[in-house]
């Protein structure tokens, strides 16, 4: 199959998969995103905490995304740490249909790196990690 029919069958899938979850009571409410959001967007240079798990899960779907964005489990760990903001990202490539891809809210950490996961198995890349602003609490430096 094409990338292009990949991508129409996730997405129904993923539809299918939320009535029916709604519809047996599984769907969690849609999360007020506006407590989470920064006032201002972040940019390079600015000191974060990233907010607890529980409060990252409050904002996932039934997937466990925000937004397209996954959270994984090898970024549990860093949940309640301190970081700098290395850059805020724009486009980066989706690797799995080799496009590049617009995006907003997606944040880049300085040392934050993924180092390997057995979902998909063993990797030795060093890859930088997804982060959602929503995760993401600016604090004063």
């Amino acid at each position: 199959m094409s990338t292009d029919t990949d991508r129409i069958l996730y997405r129904y899938y993923n539809t299918v998969m939320g009535w029916y979850l709604k519809s047996r009571g599984f769907n969690r409410p849609a999360p007020e995103l506006d407590a989470f959001v920064p006032s201002e967007p972040l940019k390079a240079g600015d000191l974060v905490r990233i907010r607890s798990e529980e409060e990252i899960g409050a904002t996932l779907n039934h997937l466990g995304q925000l937004r397209g964005c996954s959270f994984m489990s090898v970024q549990a760990p860093y949940c309640g740490t301190v970081h700098r903001v290395l850059k805020s990202m724009e486009r980066f490539v989706d690797e799995r249909d080799l496009r590049v891809k617009k995006c907003k809210g997606l944040i880049l950490l300085e040392g934050v790196m993924c180092e390997g996961t057995t979902d998909f198995g063993r990797c030795d890349r060093s890859c930088l990690m997804f982060w959602r602003e929503e995760w993401l609490e600016k604090l004063d430096e």
